[in-house]
C-alpha cells in the first residue's frame, strides 16, 4: 500500500464519497501499477497506534473504504505547502527515525531556505564550481561584493515565483536599486552617502535575504534568459530530466520568472545547440545526485540553470516540489511510479 499525503480538505470530500480529480488520478496510476492507495492528511497520523485515518482505495475492487490503518511504510506527498506546524513535523521526524517510513517531497520550511541549499551545494566538490557567489546579506558583505561584482541580486530566503527581488548596481552617480514584484520594476536612484540609510530602512532584518552575484547570461533578441529544468526520481530509481524550457526577461528585463512577466519558450533550438542541452542535463542530474545525499525524500526538483557568456553552465539555486499547473501532469506520474519501484524494493529486502 502507498500512502497519498493530501489536504484536509480534500480527504474530507473523499471520506464524503465525493472524491475529486485528484484522488480519481491516482486511483487511475494504482490501477496501472496494481497497488492500493491510502489517502490521509498528516493531522490524522497518530503517534501512539501508529495508525491514520484515511480513505482506502483497492485497486482489485476498484472501491474506496474510510479506514483506519498502519501508516504505510512508503508515502508521497502531493502539495505545495512546506511543514510549519509543530505537531505536523513532530508526526514525520517521529515515524522517519523511529519506523523507517519514507515520505517523499516531504520538506520543512525551515530546511528548504536558499541559503541553506546553497551552501550546502557550495559544500560539494562535484557541484561548487556550478554556483554564483552568494551570502546571506548584511551590510559589510553588500559592498564589498559591489567592489567585485558591480550588480547584485538580493532575494528573500524563503520566497518562490521570482517575488520581492532587488537588483543593486553601481552607476556613475552612486547606485540603481531595481525592486521587483508583482511584474513590475521599480527604480530608485541612490547616491553613495545615502546607501547605508537606504539599506537599513529597506532590510531590517537582512538575514532573511540572500545577496548574489550576477550572472553574466546569454541573450535572445537583447533579452536575458535561463531554464528551469525538471529533474525527478523514475520508476527505475535514477534520476531523469523530464522536462526542460527557457524563460526569458520581458516585462521585467532583470528577472525571467513568469509570475514577473516573463515568457516561456519551449523550442530551445535558437537558444542553445545540443551539445550545450546534453551537458545541461547531464549537470542537473549531478546536482541531484549531491542533493539526494542530504535530502534523500527529495524525488522532485525544478533546477534554474544559466549558460553565461562563455558558455559555463550556472546553478542560479535548486527548488523542491516545483510548481505545475496540470493536476494530472505526467510529472505527478513520474513521481507516484518512483514510489511503487521504492516499496517493491522495500518487499523484496
Amino acid at each position: 500500500m502507498i500512502g497519498v499525503i493530501l489536504s484536509s480538505k480534500l480527504i474530507r470530500q473523499a471520506k464524503k464519497g465525493k472524491p475529486g480529480p485528484i484522488v480519481r488520478f491516482y486511483e487511475d496510476i494504482a490501477d496501472e501499477n496494481n497497488v492500493n492507495i491510502c489517502f490521509y492528511s498528516i493531522t490524522s497520523m497518530s503517534i501512539k497506534k501508529r495508525t491514520v485515518n484515511g480513505v482506502v482505495y483497492y485497486h482489485t475492487s476498484g472501491k474506496r473504504k474510510n479506514e483506519l490503518v498502519q501508516v504505510p511504510q512508503v508515502n508521497l506527498y502531493r502539495g505545495y505547502s512546506y511543514l510549519q506546524k509543530k505537531d505536523s513535523i513532530k508526526n514525520i521526524n517521529h515515524f522517519t527515525k523511529k519506523n523507517d517510513v519514507m515520505f517523499f517531497n516531504v520538506m520543512t520550511n525551515a530546511a528548504r531556505g536558499k541559503y541553506k541549499i546553497h551552501d550546502y551545494l557550495a559544500s560539494a566538490d562535484e557541484t561548487k564550481a556550478l554556483l554564483p557567489a552568494t551570502a546571506t546579506l548584511s551590510y559589510a558583505r553588500l559592498t564589498k561584493m559591489l567592489e567585485r561584482y558591480h550588480k547584485l541580486y538580493i532575494k528573500p530566503k524563503h520566497s518562490s515565483k521570482g517575488k520581492n527581488i532587488y537588483v543593486l548596481e553601481k552607476t556613475n552617480r552612486g547606485y540603481r536599486m531595481t525592486h521587483i514584484n508583482r511584474a513590475k520594476e521599480t527604480i530608485t536612484d541612490i547616491s553613495e552617502k545615502a546607501l547605508k540609510p537606504y539599506f537599513t530602512s529597506r532590510f531590517p532584518k537582512p538575514k532573511r535575504f540572500i545577496v548574489q552575484e550576477t550572472i553574466d547570461s546569454k541573450k535572445y533578441k537583447g533579452k536575458k534568459f535561463d531554464f528551469r529544468v525538471f529533474t525527478q526520481k523514475n520508476k527505475r530509481g535514477r534520476w531523469q530530466v523530464t522536462g526542460m524550457y527557457a524563460r526569458m526577461a520581458d516585462k521585467c528585463l532583470n528577472v525571467t520568472n513568469k509570475d514577473q512577466g516573463g515568457k516561456l519558450k519551449f523550442n530551445l533550438k535558437p537558444l542553445i545547440n545540443d551539445a550545450t542541452k546534453k551537458e545541461i542535463k547531464q549537470t542537473c542530474k549531478q546536482v541531484a545526485k549531491v542533493m539526494e545525499v542530504k535530502y534523500p525524500q527529495m524525488i522532485d526538483l525544478g533546477l534554474d540553470v544559466a549558460v553565461d557568456k562563455n558558455n559555463n553552465i550556472l546553478l542560479i539555486e535548486a527548488n523542491f516540489r516545483p510548481y505545475r499547473s496540470k493536476f494530472n501532469s505526467k510529472h505527478y506520474r513520474i513521481l507516484f511510479e518512483h514510489a511503487v519501484w521504492f516499496h517493491k524494493r522495500r518487499i523484496a529486502s
